[in-house]
């Protein structure tokens, strides 16, 4: 395949905690075409052991996402774009900036935040996409 076959495709990346479910129903952890990066989107959960509230869930998500970013050459600083999917944003939205504000530094990412009624994790409470722009 030409280089510019490939950037007409973009290619996907897959970390590992995705490779299951990128085998069975194709989905990768991230796909990029021409210089933008598209997250799947990564859901913040409760786990055993949790303190009260919602931020080691978020942390545990930005920091996944960071990791995803890293394997397609970007970090925070290309996130230009972030859509939260909350099952109670009032209990949630507080929290979740506190935890952005720990990765996203000025200029900031466009923040989208919306309802949502389920997620595919049922001890998940926000879904959160992310778009970057690869530098250089």
């Amino acid at each position: 395949m030409t280089d510019t076959m490939l950037r007409e495709r973009g290619r996907e990346y897959v970390h590992a905690k995705m490779a299951a479910a990128h085998a069975k129903f194709h989905v990768p952890s991230a796909r990029e075409i021409g210089g933008w990066v598209y997250l799947t989107g990564v859901i913040a959960a409760h786990e055993q052991g949790d303190a009260p509230g919602h931020a080691a869930g978020f942390e545990r998500a930005f920091a996944y996402i960071a990791e995803i970013l890293a394997l397609a050459g970007c970090d925070w600083n290309d996130v230009v774009s972030i859509t939260s999917h909350h099952l109670d944003i009032g209990a949630q939205l507080a929290e979740m900036a506190g935890v952005k504000d720990g990765y996203c530094a000025a200029p900031y990412p466009a923040w989208s935040v919306l309802g949502a009624a389920g997620l595919a994790n049922p001890h998940g409470f926000c879904e959160i996409v992310v778009v970057a722009r690869k530098p250089g």
